[in-house]
């Protein structure tokens, strides 16, 4: 058996401990509950975007603009929840000073990434569902600009795979 603290009590080192069970992750990493969960949604989300695509190579638009539509309105809600407060506690801190380290510099890069996907599909939302935008930010080419966003989105996923490799 360890040591204990002697100005800790047992009541307070096994709230401790209950509190760090409950708030421990359920994929084996470092990485707490609420980021294991929106791991586990980013994924889902990633595949839901693929199924939006063949369901507009179907025609079926309606369903694919409703579809591409959700997933981009959730994310920006999970960015708020999760990404950018996690973000802000366990990476800024850290910089620029420990960039060269793993988990600093995917995390980075994950953010930067994401960042830009999550602005390109809220951009293509305005453009494909609104007429907010003024006529010279409007493109015309949905394909390049659907299939570019869907790449990078995927690429992010896998960064967001990489951050929880290197915090193992």
């Amino acid at each position: 058996m360890g040591q204990s603290n002697p100005d800790v009590s047992f009541v307070d080192q096994t709230k401790e401990e209950l509190i760090s069970r409950v708030m421990a992750g359920f994929l084996g990493t470092g990485a707490p509950f609420r980021a294991d969960v929106n791991l586990v949604i980013q994924i889902l989300m990633g595949l839901t975007l693929l199924i939006g695509m063949f369901l507009a190579r179907q025609g079926n638009y309606r369903a694919h603009a409703l579809c591409q539509t959700s997933v981009v309105l959730l994310n920006l809600i999970l960015i708020g929840l999760i990404m950018l407060p996690s973000f802000r506690l366990g990476v800024l801190p850290g910089l620029p000073d420990r960039l060269r380290k793993p988990y600093y510099f995917i995390a980075t890069l994950h953010t930067a990434m994401g960042s830009i996907a999550e602005l390109l599909g809220l951009y293509i939302v305005l453009r494909a569902n609104t007429n907010l935008l003024p006529k010279a930010l409007c493109f015309q080419n949905y394909k390049l600009w659907m299939r570019s966003t869907l790449a990078l989105w995927w690429a992010v996923i896998l960064f967001g795979l990489a951050t929880y490799y290197v915090w193992l």
